[in-house]
């Protein structure tokens, strides 16, 4: 299991292209449901402010999952958007919570 993030700032995109992806508070749930359809992202979480989006993934298969969130931003903004990529690896098979 790895966790990745996709996105974007006003580090690496002009205003134009970051509207063009803002995802409005009234549409996450929808947003994520687009997500969670691509076959290889277990679980999504979007961060979208004025400044940046981020989309966080939970996914066995990396490449694959960071490839379905590029496509994801493509249909959104109908174009590539400069866009940058962090994983974490997760080394653990029993995540428990701290109390």
């Amino acid at each position: 299991m790895n966790i990745a993030v996709v996105g974007l700032s006003h580090k690496t995109a002009p205003v134009e292209v970051r509207e063009k992806l803002s995802i409005p508070e009234p549409v996450y749930d929808k947003a994520i449901a687009q997500l969670c359809n691509y076959p290889h992202l277990q679980e999504v979480a979007v961060l979208s402010t004025c400044n940046r989006l981020e989309i966080y993934i939970v996914t066995d298969e990396t490449d694959q999952g960071i490839r379905e969130v590029i496509q994801f931003c493509l249909s959104t903004a109908n174009c590539l958007p400069p866009i940058y990529v962090n994983i974490f690896s997760c080394c653990c098979t029993k995540m428990q919570l701290c109390t």
